[in-house]
């Protein structure tokens, strides 16, 4: 096809040429006609000289009509002579005339040589970019084909959304309705918890009065076991979970009051779940709780009925069974269900090993 158009684009110029070039032929044509009457001019002039010298050297026996013929064949010939000239110049002006078309009939030749380069590059650059085109026009079919792609992929990805929001919203429901039952179920128990309190609290005074009455013979005799807790002066004794306070005395006599803690006086949920160990820090009124979710947490409970979180140890990979502070209560230590044990920095709360 490019073939094709690059010689009908050739033939047309070279028409084009041809009928610019058509009054060379005519100036050509004009010339041969000047020479050819050139040379018949010439053919009279000769014949009209040799038949003057005959009429002059005949002229000494013609008659006055034979000079009025002569002097009319003169004029004649000088007539042709003029037009003879003329036919000259006009012969000069007409081939110089030719020599300027033929020079600019070798620049236009040159222009169009140069011209049928530059359509030469142009056709090479036309294959190019038709190419391009086509290579373009593919790729805008690939990206059309992947959008497709990812427009049904998008749907099937909002389908599978709208389905998992539905599943979420019905497993929320359902918890929502668990924790109700669940909550439904610890006020039960909570209220069975007071209700045997209250019976433990009425009918249990007897037992609790012999149970610290042998506790009291059992620390009276441990007291005096003791030379290290001996001494001159009483001395007060006061244990951190306030369920007992005493008196010992030089004697060894150890008196303690006769009341039980009947009461919570702090109750917070300390963790997602179960609670496995409890521990006192040996220096502060902070309390290290480790449970179920894998954390150990740490309160502030020294403020009366009120308790304040010290911050959350996190690093283990299984239920908090059991802790204990080091004696300085700058660490604790902590064993997990991985059969692992970690230790924590209590003021940056930073793992240590």
């Amino acid at each position: 096809m490019a073939n094709s158009d690059w010689r009908q684009t050739i033939l047309d110029r070279l028409r084009e040429r041809n009928k610019c070039e058509g009054g060379f032929h005519e100036v050509i044509l004009h010339n041969h006609r000047i020479l050819e009457r050139s040379h018949q001019l010439k053919s009279e002039n000769l014949t009209l000289s040799v038949e003057n010298e005959k009429l002059r050297s005949g002229l000494g026996f013609g008659d006055s009509a034979s000079a009025a013929r002569v002097q009319a064949l003169e004029k004649k010939l000088l007539d042709k002579q003029e037009e003879l000239t003329d036919m000259h110049k006009r012969k000069g002006d007409n081939q110089q005339m030719i020599i300027d078309l033929n020079i600019k009939v070798s620049e236009l030749q040159k222009q169009l040589e140069l011209k049928n380069n530059s359509l030469t590059d142009q056709i090479k650059n036309n294959h190019s970019l038709k190419a391009e085109v086509q290579m373009l026009t593919n790729s805008i079919h690939e990206l059309k084909e992947l959008n497709t792609t990812l427009r049904d992929e998008h749907t099937a990805l909002h389908l599978l959304h709208c389905s998992l929001e539905e599943k979420l919203r019905k497993t929320q429901t359902e918890n929502s309705q668990l924790v109700e039952r669940v909550m439904k179920f610890k006020a039960k128990d909570a209220e069975k918890m007071n209700e045997e309190n209250e019976t433990f609290l009425r009918f249990g005074s007897l037992f609790s009065r012999k149970k610290n009455d042998a506790m009291k013979r059992e620390l009276a005799e441990a007291a005096r076991e003791s030379s290290v807790r001996r001494s001159s002066s009483p001395v007060s004794i006061n244990e951190r979970d306030d369920m007992f306070q005493g008196t010992l005395t030089g004697a060894g006599n150890v008196y303690f009051g006769d009341e039980i803690p009947n009461k919570v006086h702090i109750n917070f949920d300390a963790h997602d779940g179960e609670v496995n160990a409890v521990r006192w820090s040996p220096v502060d009124r902070i309390v290290a709780t480790g449970g179920s979710d894998r954390k150990v947490k740490l309160w502030d409970v020294g403020k009366g009925n009120s308790f304040e979180s010290r911050g959350t140890l996190v690093g283990s990979n299984q239920a908090v069974n059991s802790l204990d502070f080091d004696s300085t209560g700058t660490l604790i230590l902590g064993t997990s269900n991985d059969f692992a044990s970690r230790v924590w920095s209590i003021s940056d709360h930073r793992l240590r090993s």
